[in-house]
């Protein structure tokens, strides 16, 4: 670290998260429970880009905006058929496998059969 680098920062408190506590391993809890809503504050090249969950210096309208304009365009070009697929796409068929080591009510011979001492 060198004297007078600027640090990309982020602070994550939220007092009303159900995943704030219990904090007993801050390093598990940052990478396991905290979620973008847990974000207080956001520190980019020394400059605050975020503070009390909210975002500065952006016009949040606009982009929506831009993001239903551009949403617009795609359905427009590739058709309502294919967007309307795109959106619901057929879920590949899945197969439930056994595991003998957890209780289950999927059951085949291979890995639930009584043992003959029992």
């Amino acid at each position: 670290m060198e004297a007078g680098r600027k640090a990309d920062i982020v602070l994550i408190k939220n007092e009303h998260s159900p995943v704030s506590f219990p904090l007993l391993n801050p390093y598990g809890h940052v990478a396991f429970q905290a979620q973008r809503g847990d974000v207080h504050t956001v520190l980019v090249n020394g400059r605050v880009v975020k503070h009390e969950h909210r975002l500065l210096g952006i016009d949040l309208a606009a982009a929506r905006r831009q993001v239903e304009r551009t949403v617009d365009h795609l359905r427009t070009t590739m058709g309502e058929e294919a967007w309307r697929q795109g959106m619901n796409p057929d879920v590949p068929q899945t197969t439930l496998l056994d595991n003998p080591y957890t209780y289950t009510d999927y059951h085949s011979d291979s890995t639930h059969t009584r043992r003959e001492s029992e």
